[in-house]
C-alpha cells in the first residue's frame, strides 16, 4: 500500500506538468494566432484608410474646380523637355496658317535710331498678330405698328422678324439672342455661375444686366426650346441601339442626377432627382423597340424593363472580371501565407 501510495504521488505531479504543458503550447499557438490576426488587421486598416483617401480625392476632383488639369502628384526627377541630344530629326516648327489678313501696319526704319547714320542690308520682316476686335454693345430699335381692323374689328400689330418679344414701355429693354446664347453657354457648359457670367459680360462688352436678369434669360430660352426637345426624345426613342448612363449633379445644394441618352446621331440629356427606372421609361418610352446599353446598375434591370432588349458595358464586364481576378489572387496568397505560418508553427 505504501509503494502504491508513493506511485500516486509521484504520477500526480506528472499529469499536472503534462497538463501544464499542453495548455502553455495551446497558449503559444493562441499568441501566434492573435499576431498574425493583429497584422492583418493593420493592413485592413490601411487599406481602409488609403481607399478613404482615394474616395475622397475623387469626390473633391469631381466638383467644378478652377484647375481641373492641375498635376496631382509631382515627379521628384522630370524629364526635361524636347527631345535627346543627337536623337531624331531637327526641324523648326511651320508657320501658322493666316486665314485672312484685315489691317497691315508698316514701321518705317529710316536710319540707325542709335547714331542716325544710313543702313545696307535691310531686310524685311513680317509678323501676325491675331487678337479679339474691340466689340461695343450695339442697341437696335424696333418701331412696329398696331391698330383695329375695320373688317374683323381686331387688334393687330406689326412683327419684325428680329424681334424676340412683343413687350413694350419698362418691359420693352430686352436682352439680344445672341447675349443670351453666350450666357446660357458660360453658365451650363463651362460652369460659370451667374454672378460671374453677369461681370464678364459687363467688363468685356459693357453689357449691365443683372444676375436675375440672367436667370429669368435661361428660363425663357428653356422654356423656348421645349419643342426641340420633344422632337429630340421622339428621334432618341426611334434608334436602334441607344446608350445611357447617370452621374451625379448638383443643383445649388441640392444632389440631382445627370442622365444621357445617347445615339450616334442624336443625344439626349436629363436631369432627374433619382435613379430609377422610372427616368429611362419617361425619356425611352414604355415600348422601346431597340436595344439599351448600359452598365450593370440594378435601375436598368427592373422588372419594369424585363421585356426590353439590354447589352451590358463590355468595358464594365472586363473590369469587374479583372477586379475578381485581383481579388481571387490576393486571397490565394493569404489562404498560402496562412497555411504555410500554420504548418511551420
Amino acid at each position: 500500500m505504501a509503494v502504491m501510495r508513493k506511485q500516486r504521488k509521484h504520477s500526480q505531479p506528472d499529469l499536472k506538468d503534462q497538463r501544464i504543458a499542453e495548455l502553455e503550447e495551446q497558449l503559444a499557438q493562441a499568441l501566434l494566432i492573435i499576431q498574425k490576426q493583429q497584422k492583418q488587421i493593420e493592413r485592413l486598416q490601411q487599406m481602409n484608410n488609403e481607399l478613404r483617401e482615394r474616395v475622397a480625392e475623387l469626390e473633391r476632383a469631381g466638383k467644378r474646380q478652377a484647375a481641373p488639369f492641375a498635376r496631382r502628384h509631382w515627379v521628384e526627377r522630370p524629364r526635361p523637355p524636347g527631345r535627346t541630344r543627337g536623337q531624331g530629326q531637327f526641324v523648326h516648327r511651320e508657320l501658322p496658317q493666316v486665314l485672312q489678313v484685315q489691317e497691315t501696319k508698316i514701321a518705317k526704319l529710316q536710319g540707325c535710331p542709335a547714331c542716325g547714320g544710313k543702313l545696307k542690308e535691310i531686310h524685311t520682316h513680317e509678323q501676325y498678330v491675331t487678337d479679339i476686335p474691340v466689340v461695343a454693345v450695339q442697341t437696335t430699335r424696333f418701331v412696329t405698328y398696331s391698330g383695329y381692323c375695320r373688317e374683323c374689328h381686331k387688334r393687330v400689330r406689326s412683327h419684325h422678324p428680329e424681334q424676340t418679344s412683343e413687350a413694350t414701355g419698362a418691359a420693352g429693354v430686352l436682352v439680344g439672342p445672341r447675349a443670351k446664347a453666350l450666357a446660357a453657354d458660360l453658365k451650363h457648359r463651362l460652369g460659370v455661375s451667374y454672378g460671374k457670367v453677369s461681370e464678364v459680360l459687363n467688363d468685356t462688352f459693357g453689357l449691365q444686366v443683372s444676375i436675375s436678369g440672367w436667370c429669368q434669360a435661361d428660363q425663357k430660352l428653356a422654356h423656348t426650346a421645349q419643342p426641340v426637345y420633344a422632337a429630340l426624345l421622339e428621334a432618341i426613342r426611334q434608334c436602334s441601339v441607344v446608350n445611357a448612363y447617370e452621374t451625379g449633379w448638383r443643383i445649388g445644394t441640392l444632389a440631382a442626377w445627370l442622365w444621357v441618352f445617347t445615339h450616334r446621331e442624336v443625344t439626349v440629356y436629363a436631369i432627374r432627382d433619382n435613379r430609377s427606372s422610372d427616368v429611362v421609361i419617361d425619356i425611352l418610352g414604355e415600348q422601346f423597340p431597340g436595344i439599351l446599353t448600359t452598365d450593370c446598375y440594378l435601375a436598368y434591370d427592373d422588372r419594369k424593363l424585363k421585356k426590353w432588349l439590354k447589352q451590358k458595358c463590355v468595358g464594365h464586364l472586363l473590369k469587374d472580371l479583372r477586379e475578381c481576378l485581383k481579388i481571387y489572387h490576393e486571397g490565394h496568397k493569404e489562404h498560402k501565407g496562412l497555411t504555410s505560418d500554420g504548418q511551420n508553427s
